[in-house]
Parts: structure tokens; sequence; C-alpha cells
């Protein structure tokens, strides 16, 4: 992964609704990037419902 620039990093708070963080605040976002998406990438995707069904689905009757 490479690292978000400045402008990425005020870019994604902006599309977020956070365009009115300090610096300080996108500065410490830019810190967390990585971790996160270290994190994110090890979470299980969902299926695509039409390969799989949801697992947890149950038909009451």
């Amino acid at each position: 992964m490479t690292e978000p620039g400045p402008e990425e990093i005020a870019a994604f708070a902006a599309r977020h609704g956070l365009a009115g963080l300090t610096p300080a605040q996108l500065a410490r976002m830019a810190e967390l990037a990585r971790t996160v998406a270290e994190t994110a990438a090890g979470l299980p995707r969902v299926t695509d419902k039409f390969v799989e069904p949801m697992p947890v689905f149950r038909v009451r009757g």
C-alpha cells in the first residue's frame, strides 16, 4: 500500500462529510490510514448473492 498524500486524505474526509477537520485531525487520519487498510483487508467479504445465498437467511412459515 502506498501512503496517501495530504490531498488524498483531505479528499477522503470531504467525501465523508468531514471537510471541517483541522490539519491536526487530518494528519492523524493519515497516520492511521495504513492500519485501517491492513485491518480491512483481513475482514471477510460478503459473498455475491447470485453465487451463494446468505447463510443466515431463513424462511418462516
